[in-house]
């Protein structure tokens, strides 16, 4: 294991993977991004990683996948919320 691999899963997704890196917040050791991952046959995601980083290496991480779309607002929502 380690970042070869880590970067070899990454680049030999089957399933037309691209990333598109949307923000990047540091503060310490401690990291956040925002990115979009469109895929061909699945949709587009959302992803709100949060990493944390000693010696210039990731030692911890968590991700939470969104689709867009996939959870629409309640209508009730709807006069005080601005779609974008």
């Amino acid at each position: 294991m380690g970042r070869d691999n880590y970067v070899c899963v990454n680049a030999e997704y089957p399933d037309g993977w691209s990333i598109w890196v949307l923000r990047i917040v540091a503060a310490g050791d401690e990291v956040v991004s925002e990115v979009e991952v469109p895929l061909e046959t699945r949709g587009v995601h959302r992803v709100a990683s949060f990493w944390t980083v000693r010696s210039g290496r990731i030692v911890a991480g968590r991700e939470y996948w969104s689709e867009l779309g996939s959870d629409p607002s309640p209508e009730w929502r709807a006069g005080y919320v601005e779609r974008l």
